[in-house]
């Protein structure tokens, strides 16, 4: 798929094989997120692409969440190590 004219686009490949995509410009923020599996993988498997356009207040809110989540498990995962000494 080609960037949508005049956004900037940002691609994260994630472990599973997925992909979520950002597109932005001074108007707007959308959010896609992608997974494809082969039918001859796996014929259970969905494969899907969904998108949504975010308010700027929206995206804070999801990125706030995802720092938020990330910085816990790596407390956690510190304390954790730090334990195991």
């Amino acid at each position: 798929m080609t960037t949508p004219k005049n956004m900037r686009a940002q691609v994260f490949t994630l472990k599973n094989g997925g992909a979520v995509h950002t597109y932005s410009n001074n108007d707007a923020i959308y959010l896609q997120i992608r997974h494809s599996t082969p039918t001859e993988t796996d014929i259970s498997q969905p494969s899907f692409k969904v998108a949504v356009n975010l308010s700027q207040e929206e995206a804070l809110a999801i990125a706030s969440e995802l720092l938020l989540a990330v910085s816990h498990q790596l407390k956690d995962t510190r304390q954790t190590s730090e334990g195991d000494s």
